[in-house]
């Protein structure tokens, strides 16, 4: 048995879930009901529809992805399942990236379908200016910024055997990477530059890059190397090659598998 049959084992499991399928239908209702804000309500273009999109994407996406990977292995664990899965036998390490496959495959198919119905809604609506060949850029790239989060839900899955530490993990997880890691960011500047404001306007390379890390910059800065959209200007502007496109890819691509690493070095060695 190899992390292949670990992965179609956890896809066919997760399908039979009614959560999941219920999370796939919010984010169809979320993104097309934009969709018909933007243009019917707002008579707004493509690319505020993009930008818009971006935002809700932004914030949405993680806690989907969250949702799906933070109890993927402890619920396992707790039921006796995981113990039986290694008897066939799966070694720890084909559970590990079975797992990370599998819920990546659950989040991406269903936020894709999802990104093309809302694409289709906004093409028919939108007077032209449609930028047909970044379109699969944005859905790639939003699929991507999930996958990091189911990445990072799993690593603390597979980190700790007590519900709730997982459940802390998560939620600290979303804040540090969501919601504070530019407040946090800002602060940890001014102490270095003794509460200098300035330097919150022309920051250094380094600190750029440390605003990078953030998987919700990396993803704006991707949505802005293929549309015309507000985002991400300090680092365009910047002239830095190592906070441009590629820097921003990779950084997605380590939120992906270092948790995961991380993680499976608790796990490889925990008593089940």
């Amino acid at each position: 048995m190899t992390w292949r049959d670990a992965a179609i084992r956890d896809i066919r499991r997760a399908s039979r879930s009614v959560g999941i399928w219920i999370v796939g239908g919010v984010q169809i209702l979320l993104f097309v009901g934009l969709a018909a804000v933007e243009f019917v309500l707002d008579d707004g273009s493509f690319l505020t529809y993009i930008d818009s999109l971006a935002g809700v994407v932004g914030v949405t996406t993680p806690l989907v992805a969250l949702l799906l990977g933070y109890k993927s292995i402890l619920a396992e664990r707790a039921g006796g399942q995981l113990r039986l899965a290694l008897s066939i036998p799966h070694s720890r390490r084909d559970v590990a990236v079975g797992k990370l496959v599998g819920r990546s495959v659950v989040f991406a198919v269903p936020t894709a379908l999802a990104l093309c119905l809302a694409g289709g809604v906004a093409i028919a609506l939108a007077d032209g200016g449609v930028p047909w060949l970044w379109l699969p850029w944005f859905a790639g790239v939003t699929v991507l910024y999930g996958v990091a989060f189911v990445g990072l839900a799993i690593g603390v899955s597979l980190s700790t055997a007590t519900g709730r530490r997982v459940t802390v993990g998560t939620i600290g997880a979303y804040l540090a990477t969501v919601v504070l890691w530019e407040d946090l960011h800002t602060a940890m500047l001014l102490i270095l530059h003794r509460f200098d404001t300035a330097v919150t306007n022309d920051m250094p390379g380094w600190a750029l890059f440390v605003r990078l890390a953030a998987p919700s910059e990396s993803f704006d800065l991707l949505v802005r190397t293929g549309f015309a959209v507000s985002r991400a200007g300090r680092y365009v502007d910047s002239g830095i090659a190592y906070v441009t496109w590629p820097a921003g890819l990779g950084l997605l691509v380590a939120w992906t598998l270092v948790p995961v690493a991380l993680g499976y070095l608790r796990f490889k060695t925990a008593d089940l």
